[in-house]
């Protein structure tokens, strides 16, 4: 509302809040809990706040020192662009990508059979989608898929690959790195991720799910 003199904010709130979930509540989630947010808005060089944010992250789950943790990471872009290039309908890339976003939590039959029986989405098409969305790693993963002609034909693939290259510059030096998994299984539920998306899983406690987690969205406000 006055971006001349707060146009750059970052800020951290620790409150009460409260979830509405339907129909009915997922085993081990809470409708009141407190929470820590911590948000940076405004504009700023490429992937600076996503880097600060994972580093926000690791800073503060050390401090509390809950033991090892692994920050799953992903690009909504390329996300997308996998989709795409696969085959899927522009009016199913959401739902897709909600089913795709279970592999933490189902193996790939299960999660090919809600695409192919459930949402019908081709067999085909599936199969192609699980080449690549089983993949995990580091800054390996980016090369690894600028190597794939058909991918590197969408605009988008490029665009979030570049980010994800300059994040991992950025998480380098500022000696992170190592606690980063690029996971392209990860969509997160929130339509509004335009660029990075992240969830951090405690090693050995995985079915806890995500103890921390967030992303970016561009033009949201």
């Amino acid at each position: 509302m006055n971006p001349t003199e707060y146009g750059n904010i970052k800020r951290y709130h620790i409150a009460k809040v409260y979830r509405r979930d339907q129909p009915a509540m997922t085993k081990g989630r809470f409708r009141e809990f407190y929470q820590c947010d911590f948000d940076i808005a405004g504009t700023y060089d490429a992937m600076v706040p996503d880097a600060e944010c994972l580093c926000v992250l690791v800073e503060t789950l050390d401090a509390l020192d809950i033991g090892a943790f692994t920050i799953k990471l992903n690009h909504r872009k390329l996300l997308d662009a996998i989709f795409a290039v696969c085959g899927v309908p522009d009016d199913k890339i959401r739902t897709i990508s909600s089913a795709v976003d279970k592999l933490d939590k189902s193996p790939w039959d299960e999660v090919k059979h809600e695409m192919v029986a459930e949402k019908g989405l081709p067999a085909d098409v599936a199969d192609r989608i699980g080449t690549y969305v089983l993949q995990r790693g580091s800054r390996e993963l980016i090369a690894k898929l600028r190597e794939d002609a058909a991918l590197m034909q969408n605009n988008k693939a490029v665009e979030g690959l570049a980010d994800m290259e300059l994040l991992f510059q950025y998480l380098d030096v500022y000696g992170v790195v190592d606690r980063v998994s690029f996971d392209l299984s990860l969509a997160r539920g929130l339509d509004y991720y335009t660029g990075t998306v992240y969830e951090t899983v405690l090693v050995g406690h995985e079915q806890l799910g995500s103890i921390c987690s967030g992303g970016r969205y561009d033009a949201l406000a």
